[in-house]
């Protein structure tokens, strides 16, 4: 790999973790072994050093231990999903890739898993009914939508593999966002505070500002953190590569680019949380509505400053695992 210097992100937010993590993180454990998303010592072992629960204690440092739960869960299950597409033969297959995603979406509309069903259809299943039974109706077609939209991007991926093709900047960003799941992930804010922002806030210039940009913190952090892994993968889903390739630059001055991007990124955010608070004004929002939309916001600072923390602390990054070597479920989608 051409020598490179990874910086020193600057997420200008506190570094705060949940109490709750070691019990979390006992309980996601159990429920992945439980359904079969783990099922070897060899899986446990980096399913563990991935540390999905302390992920979730950085995101949500003030969920109750249930909440908390349900996120450790849901952030295991997408990673595995995840895995699945870009790992496993389903990642290398665009008909496996579109069948896995057809039956994810039906599962989300409410479907049964049927009798094929193993351990990842399952899963999403009981993840399902987990939530549906803590949402309103407005927030499970919301989350549902976001998901299904990633679903998408992940069928994007697999079939620029088949085709060796390395997308362009403006694709690669367009897409990147439902790539790393962020919508859903962000939706998940929601549900963790018990609280669903007016659509006035919600759709103002603003907020939607404020979601964007740290979202795309959120995935140019994970594209600088997990670059040395991906180019050992010969993945080319990152901005550092993709920059490169577009560009015809060295690999640093990409990287030096995407740091650029991130700072930028902060900067904007900041700006649209100050107008926010005159948007309140505006709209003549109460007290009650402005603390739990605030709450909101910091939630996006967790997921900022928290992904960052969690990448440089978890071994998602750090240890090599190559195309093949996690364990497949697309056997499950043989009828």
């Amino acid at each position: 790999m051409e020598d490179v210097t990874l910086p020193v992100l600057r997420i200008p937010f506190p570094s705060r973790i949940n109490p709750f993590e070691a019990a979390a993180a006992a309980h996601t454990t159990e429920w992945a072994r439980k359904y079969g998303l783990i099922t070897e010592e060899a899986e446990e072992s980096r399913f563990v050093g991935e540390s999905y629960a302390r992920l979730v204690a950085r995101l949500y440092p003030e969920a109750s231990l249930p909440d908390l739960e349900l996120a450790a869960d849901l952030n295991s299950w997408f990673h595995v999903y995840d895995d699945q597409f870009e790992l496993a033969e389903v990642g290398r297959d665009p008909v496996l890739a579109r069948r896995l995603a057809e039956r994810t979406e039906s599962l989300l509309r409410g479907d049964p898993p049927g009798p094929t069903a193993g351990p990842v259809l399952r899963g999403l299943v009981v993840l399902r009914e987990r939530m549906q039974t803590r949402a309103g109706d407005a927030w499970w077609e919301r989350f549902s939508r976001n998901l299904r939209q990633c679903f998408n991007a992940a069928m994007w991926e697999v079939e620029n593999r088949a085709t060796g093709k390395i997308p362009d900047p403006v694709s690669y960003v367009d897409h990147k966002l439902d790539i790393a799941y962020v919508p859903p992930s962000f939706d998940l804010i929601e549900l963790i505070e018990h609280f669903e922002i007016p659509a006035a806030i919600r759709f103002s210039s603003e907020y939607t500002t404020l979601q964007h940009e740290a979202g795309h913190v959120v995935v140019c952090t994970n594209d600088v953190v997990g670059l040395r892994r991906e180019l050992a993968q010969g993945e080319f889903h990152n901005l550092v590569v993709v920059l490169k390739n577009a560009q015809g630059c060295t690999l640093q001055e990409a990287v030096d680019q995407v740091e650029r991007t991130i700072s930028e990124r902060v900067d904007k955010y900041l700006a649209a949380k100050e107008a926010l608070e005159v948007r309140f004004d505006i709209l003549g929002v109460d007290e009650e509505v402005r603390w739990a939309t605030r709450r909101c916001v910091a939630g996006l600072e967790h997921w900022m400053r928290g992904y960052l923390d969690w990448a440089l602390e978890s071994r998602r990054f750090s240890d090599l695992v190559l195309p093949g070597q996690v364990s497949s479920f697309h056997r499950e989608l043989i009828d």
